[in-house]
């Protein structure tokens, strides 16, 4: 079991050599997606593999030349990946309208590569509105004939049925990992629980899930760190540079629960597989919860937060903000304020994926626990 929860952490660690060898291993076509909540149901049945593109840490040479300083990192890495050639084994690209940076990239992408297929996901804005339903089924629409024609494989009821099946798998057993991080988070490090979710990204779903599922009964009586003294909730896009959460580890805190858009936000709505397709998938996206990209009148994000405290035994909150991301930044005083009248402390940190220093962050981190009266030394 070492060896297979190994080989996942190299997949996070290298996605590109795993993308490239089910490339020619099974002849199919690669399919990569900008964040966050695109129906990778409908790629899968398609027969290609869909691959989630979150940039990563590289340096910035070129992308700097095509987009405005203020540009998230994330947006910054993809576009520089782009440029230097790393996803040539990407046949075709997805970008939702997740935000300004994705869809301004979207532009700048269509005038770089022109010949590199591209599919613009517009999402409704208002997702309470009764033509939300009719536009979307047309939009899932669009997007499988873009995907059959990108291809070659037509996507049949059965097809798509079966992809249903795979990815509810899929998060009902990260649904039991999520579980186990709560009960027992001495089982797992910080940063290997971030890279086996990464990892999802990369391989393919059905082979995933075998590897989640004989992993998880060996993880239950797995020990490789002491039981934290401080029981901590995330909150954010994701948890990068993976060093915050080593150091965290390391000071004696553990992220028990998060609401990261790359952690449990992928979880939300399995697909009700008793409706029809693809009207199913139009359903689940009308049911993802609170999110700073989704329009949401009600501002549950705070809610949903406090519950995820009380449900998980949390000391505090930590707000990981990827900076110039303003999704975050315009939910964060709203959510700041609710968890201040509810008494929950919290912590602000602002981070870029290519950050290299964490002598700041490891301050921050340890005053917060100090704080908190659980830290290292206290």
């Amino acid at each position: 079991m070492e060896s297979v929860l190994q080989s996942l952490l190299e997949v996070a660690a290298n996605p590109s050599s795993e993308v490239s060898r089910w490339r020619q291993r099974t002849g199919g076509k690669v399919v990569g997606w900008l964040p966050i909540y695109v129906p990778e149901e409908i790629i899968h049945a398609a027969g290609a593999l869909p691959v989630s593109l979150w940039g990563g840490r590289t340096e910035i040479v070129r992308a700097d030349a095509h987009l405005q300083g203020f540009a998230c990192s994330v947006v910054r890495a993809v576009l520089e990946y782009g440029l230097k050639g790393t996803y040539n084994m990407v046949d075709g690209f997805i970008f939702p309208s997740t935000c300004d940076h994705i869809q301004n990239t979207s532009d700048i992408w269509a005038s770089l590569f022109p010949d590199r297929p591209k599919f613009d996901l517009v999402y409704p804005a208002n997702r309470q509105s009764k033509a939300a339903v009719v536009y979307l089924e047309q939009l899932f629409a669009d997007l499988e004939q873009w995907l059959e024609e990108l291809t070659g494989q037509k996507v049949t009821s059965e097809k798509l049925r079966e992809s249903v099946k795979i990815y509810n798998c899929y998060r009902a057993l990260l649904a039991d990992l999520f579980s186990l991080r709560s009960r027992k988070p001495e089982s797992l490090s910080g940063p290997e629980m971030g890279q086996i979710v990464k990892s999802s990204l990369f391989l393919e779903k059905a082979e995933f899930n075998r590897h989640l599922s004989d992993l998880l009964p060996w993880l239950e009586h797995r020990k490789v760190k002491p039981a934290p003294k401080a029981r901590l909730v995330l909150t954010g896009i994701m948890a990068e540079p993976q060093e915050i959460l080593a150091i965290l580890d390391e000071l004696g805190g553990a992220i028990v629960a998060d609401d990261l858009a790359l952690g449990a936000r992928i979880l939300r709505a399995p697909v009700r597989e008793e409706l029809p397709l693809p009207a199913a998938l139009v359903d689940r996206h009308l049911r993802l919860g609170p999110c700073s990209t989704l329009y949401d009148w009600r501002k549950g994000r705070g809610a949903h937060v406090q519950h995820l405290v009380a449900e998980h035994a949390a000391d505090g909150v930590i707000f990981i903000n990827m900076k110039f991301c303003e999704a975050e930044e315009f939910d964060y005083p709203v959510l700041k304020a609710e968890l201040e009248e509810a008494g929950i402390p919290l912590l602000f940190l602002e981070v870029e994926q290519q950050m290299a220093a964490m002598g700041q962050i490891r301050t921050r981190l340890q005053a917060f626990l100090e704080v908190l009266g659980k830290g290292a030394g206290s």
